[in-house]
């Protein structure tokens, strides 16, 4: 009885970690319809794909299954919104993943936390700007169709401005954290006109209180990696910088005529993997109402 009961036990666990694994490997997309007065009818179906969280991943041999995923999502453009690499890995499939992706689609990118802390950011950059991505340092560019335009700005992830080691306390960095994000909003939308549709891409999620005092109607996040594990009513178990039970991990989140979007992301973990939380690929629809 006991060895019927070791084999039905071992059968459980091999056959969930089986599952696990391979969920982590699928690519499910969401669609987000925006609407506002402020798009015009030209921007109207407007179709905006979001990569966030990589990580250094790959889907397929030379990440053809990613590849060819977008390639059947067709967007009009691609927005990242942090965490390329995962640590001090080397660029090279990163780096191959967009050159590949611009050759059909244009690419606007912002930092994120590990790339903050990554020996080979100052090998990265660059690598991207000769792949033709745009990395929207605190600034914004116009989008145009048919002679019409929404704004899309991009501000670093605050961690870039805060070198580790250092000798501040949890409370003192995240005070530190949230001064650098306000002073960067205040940048990067600086000029819009408020009739333009401002479009923010920012790695961090946590960070909505703030982007709700900016002058964008849509910010896209990151980071949170849909909680890691989510398990049934839950938002996921754990967030980097929200800690246990999460709040804000995945979907689409409004207040104060702000709307926000967290990709669960693509990447999987490095110590604790994803579970019941596949990979991400948000599609942002834009609407006008």
């Amino acid at each position: 009885m006991k060895n019927n009961f070791l084999k039905v036990t071992g059968f459980v666990a091999l056959a969930f970690t089986g599952y696990a694994y391979w969920s982590t490997k699928q690519l499910r997309t969401t669609d987000y319809n925006i609407a506002s007065t402020k798009i015009a009818p030209e921007l109207d179906g407007f179709r905006i794909l979001q990569l966030s969280d990589i990580h250094g991943d790959t889907f397929g041999r030379y990440n053809h299954r990613l590849i060819k995923k977008i390639w059947a999502i067709e967007p009009d453009i691609i927005v990242v919104t942090g965490d390329l690499l995962d640590g001090d890995e080397g660029i090279n499939t990163a780096i191959t993943l967009m050159r590949k992706l611009a050759r059909r689609y244009p690419i606007y990118y912002v930092t994120g936390n590990h790339e903050a802390r990554s020996a080979n950011l100052e090998d990265l950059l660059p690598e991207l700007d000769k792949a033709g991505v745009t990395y929207l340092k605190n600034q914004h560019v116009y989008i145009e169709r048919d002679g019409k335009s929404f704004a899309l700005a991009g501000i670093d992830d605050p961690s870039m401005l805060i070198q580790k080691p250092h000798q501040l306390t949890f409370v003192e960095e995240i005070a530190r954290e949230e001064a650098i994000v306000q002073e960067e909003l205040e940048v990067a939308t600086n000029g819009i006109p408020a009739s333009q549709f401002t479009f923010l891409l920012s790695h961090r999620p946590e960070k909505w209180s703030l982007y709700q005092q900016a002058p964008i109607d849509l910010v896209c996040c990151g980071h949170a990696h849909g909680g890691q594990v989510r398990l049934p009513f839950t938002e996921g178990l754990y967030a980097p910088h929200q800690g246990l039970m999460p709040k804000l991990t995945a979907g689409l989140t409004e207040a104060n005529g702000r709307t926000m979007i967290v990709s669960r992301g693509v990447g999987n973990a490095t110590v604790v993997p994803r579970v019941f939380n596949e990979p991400d690929l948000p599609i942002i629809i834009l609407r006008h109402k």
